[in-house]
């Protein structure tokens, strides 16, 4: 049972990261229409088109692969920040092989949300950083 929660915390912070993500994507649309205007977009439609594309295109692989394996690692006390970047570079890695642009984009956010993820969902369950003095025996 202990599993499930933490599965269920982590793609629930996963699905938050890729929110952000969609959000950041969105307004580097922006900026990037405001900045070479395009006759079949305005600011508004590139957007709204970029988060919710960001938002589709990402759901499917955080919920079905990036999470699930990053809360296996983390239940077994092997989640790092290189197997976040991993599990994030890993979707956008196998779509450079159809579509270098898709690609790269999916490349990009899968490593920031699954770094993003690694940030809220490891912080403070390293064993490491709890204290583990033993409690003084009396003699």
């Amino acid at each position: 049972m202990k599993f499930l929660r933490q599965l269920a915390k982590v793609e629930l912070v996963a699905f938050a990261s890729l929110v952000v993500a969609a959000v950041a994507m969105a307004i580097f649309a922006a900026i990037q229409t405001s900045l070479h205007p395009s006759p079949f977009f305005n600011i508004t439609d590139s957007v709204r088109v970029v988060f919710l594309y960001t938002l589709a295109i990402g759901c499917i692989p955080v919920v079905v692969f990036g999470a699930p394996v990053y809360a296996a690692l983390l239940y077994r006390g092997r989640a790092s920040w290189s197997a976040a970047f991993a599990i994030g570079a890993v979707p956008g890695a196998g779509l450079l092989f159809f579509a270098i642009s898709l690609g790269l984009w999916a490349l990009a956010c899968g490593i920031a949300v699954a770094l993003a993820t690694h940030a809220v969902c490891a912080s403070g369950s390293n064993p490491s950083s709890k204290q583990t003095r033993e409690k003084p025996r009396a003699a």
